[in-house]
């Protein structure tokens, strides 16, 4: 998929195989300060199921930074270091839908 990288930055979204991948900015709750960190939801259309990164995202200030720290993690996933996806969080992604999107990623170029 050329150029994913520039869509995720001006839209915040992308779709790439079963999945459309959502990077958004977060704060800690509660509220004890203004810290932001990226969220990365993940929508798995052929289970349509919702799953999110829990990866050990570093705070950020503003969007862009968000979107440069997925990308970092997007590289690991490329050269096969497992994702941390989760359902909620107790509850982890399968490893089938976690194989799926190492697939989908691996794809993007």
């Amino acid at each position: 998929m050329a150029g994913w990288k520039e869509v995720l930055k001006r839209e915040g979204i992308i779709e790439v195989g079963d999945f459309v991948i959502e990077v958004s900015i977060d704060s800690e709750c509660p509220c004890r300060d203004d810290t932001l960190y990226p969220a990365v939801l993940i929508y798995d259309l052929k289970n349509e199921e919702i799953y999110y990164l829990d990866e050990p995202f570093e705070p950020v200030s503003n969007f862009k930074e968000a979107v440069e720290q997925v990308f970092k993690w997007f590289e690991k996933y490329k050269t096969g270091e497992r994702p941390i996806m989760k359902r909620s969080p107790k509850k982890e992604a399968p490893e089938e839908v976690v194989r799926r999107f190492l697939e989908s990623i691996k794809s993007l170029e």
